[in-house]
């Protein structure tokens, strides 16, 4: 049975388990440390008055984002520059949006990329690493403008994972299918790899796909000859790898993302 159907019909077909996406994405904690995300905003409102930018501060521990609109926002069409936004969500939806169809899947697949780079990285220089994608993004009339997306990652005080990011937005002179990881200290560039099977593996996508079609944790364990608490690993590593909540939305975003047919 596929996914699709199972929510619909039996959660426990698929045994969505929030409970354990949310224990494992651990920068969710609901904290909000106002020292942390005071320097945050003065970083992401310098960007918006310094640079033209459209920048969005996503708090991750709290669900949280702030938007500065800078000239770039009139172009664009969104609120006029030198607004400032708070919104109950970490995704920029409404920006989103605004991103012409034939580019969203490619920005995803980047954003992932580069989200497990740093996130399974064992060193803090990891976050010394941020990301240049390009990508076509309309005003509300339905006219295109190339634009340069940067992405900031940023740990939090006794945090493990990501906490928070910082989205910049400009106009750019075009659009690049190759997106570049920049390192902010020592001057390093490298082309960001993007392949399916650096997102989840093999052995991840069977056991994606095998949830799915309906298979509990333990008749999955019993078909792969392996533990239980090796498939627990899995599903944890594939809700980290693909910025889900549960199973059932790490199996919807792989298929849009062609990891999974």
């Amino acid at each position: 049975m596929p996914i699709f159907a199972a929510i619909s019909s039996d959660h426990n077909m698929i045994e969505i388990d929030d409970t354990l996406g949310s224990k494992f994405l651990q920068q969710k904690d609901g904290v909000y440390n106002e020292a942390e995300i005071t320097k945050l905003k003065l970083i992401a409102k310098s960007f918006a008055m310094c640079n033209n930018s459209l920048v969005v501060l996503s708090n991750l521990r709290t669900d949280t984002s702030y938007i500065y609109f800078g000239r770039t926002s009139d172009i664009l069409e969104f609120e006029p520059a030198g607004s400032y936004m708070e919104i109950d969500s970490a995704w920029e939806q409404e920006i989103f949006s605004r991103v012409h169809p034939d580019d969203m899947k490619r920005r995803d697949k980047e954003e992932l990329t580069f989200f497990h780079f740093v996130a399974t990285s064992h060193s803090d220089t990891a976050y010394d690493w941020y990301m240049d994608q390009t990508m076509r993004m309309c005003n509300k009339q339905g006219r295109y403008f190339p634009v340069l997306h940067r992405i900031h990652y940023f740990k939090g005080e006794g945090q493990r994972g990501i906490s928070y990011i910082i989205c910049i937005y400009n106009l750019a002179s075009s659009v690049s299918n190759v997106a570049i990881m920049r390192n902010s200290l020592t001057g390093e560039e490298r082309v960001l790899d993007v392949e399916e099977k650096q997102i989840i593996t093999e052995r991840e996508k069977t056991i994606l796909e095998m949830v799915a079609e309906g298979h509990p944790s333990k008749s999955v364990a019993d078909k792969l000859s392996i533990s239980l608490n090796t498939v627990n690993r899995h599903r944890q590593n594939i809700i980290s790898k693909l910025q889900s909540i549960n199973m059932a939305e790490a199996y919807h975003k792989a298929k849009k993302l062609g990891i999974i047919e």
